[in-house]
């Protein structure tokens, strides 16, 4: 019996660049509908609203547009500088809605340096995650704990069996279902890190990475 040779894996950033471009269809099509709706709605009350919520799904799609910007210039194979995650700490932050997010970090862990293209797409990834699957607000937060970064998202959701499915996942998932996590995973590993999902008591979700300062 012959076996077929095995097909290696995408690399992790063709693997991101997939994931973004996927999370732009729902907002896409959301947009193509409520533009056939204010063509067709004479009420001027209505069109406003119709008209407010086009505009957040313009923000949404600007938000994944700039995910997508980000990873194609990681396609560039050459070694990127290490930045201050106080550099990394703004783009994150403006890719999530400013009234649900806060973000915080001691002096320490804003000097702390990273690879800046990696530690981004793994925040705005999780950021992400936390916005489309989780209630109210969510924090960011980053301090020192021994020798390494430690990176927090706290939201108010919870470890669900896909949440912990796909923390367990060994190879890329076969949709795009998980494709996000899978992806942060590999690129915490790379840079010689560890994530894990805590539960919080009596209800909410705590993603909690931990990575080595960087150097080239």
């Amino acid at each position: 019996m012959r076996l077929r040779p095995r097909r290696p894996e995408p690399e992790p950033a063709l693997l991101a660049l997939r994931s973004v471009c996927h999370e732009l269809r729902p907002p896409v099509a959301t947009l193509t509908s409520l533009l056939r709706a204010l063509e067709d709605q004479p009420s001027p009350e209505r069109r406003a609203a119709l008209a407010q919520l086009a505009a957040e799904h313009v923000s949404h799609a600007e938000s994944v547009l700039r995910q997508a910007a980000a990873v194609a210039r990681e396609l560039n194979t050459l070694p990127a500088d290490p930045a201050p995650l106080d550099e990394v700490l703004p783009v994150v932050a403006a890719t999530a809605p400013g009234d649900r997010l806060a973000v915080g970090a001691s002096s320490a862990a804003r000097r702390w340096l990273v690879h800046p293209q990696h530690t981004r797409q793994i925040l705005i990834n999780l950021v992400g995650n936390a916005v489309r699957y989780s209630p109210g607000r969510i924090r960011l937060s980053a301090g020192l704990h021994g020798r390494r970064l430690r990176l927090t998202v706290a939201d108010q959701g919870g470890p669900t069996p896909e949440l912990m499915t796909a923390m367990r996942r060994q190879s890329p998932p076969p949709d795009d279902r998980g494709l996000g996590l899978w992806l942060v995973r590999q690129l915490i590993r790379t840079r010689g890190g560890t994530v894990r999902a805590v539960p919080l008591t009596p209800a909410g979700l705590v993603m909690e990475v931990r990575l080595p300062r960087y150097r080239q």
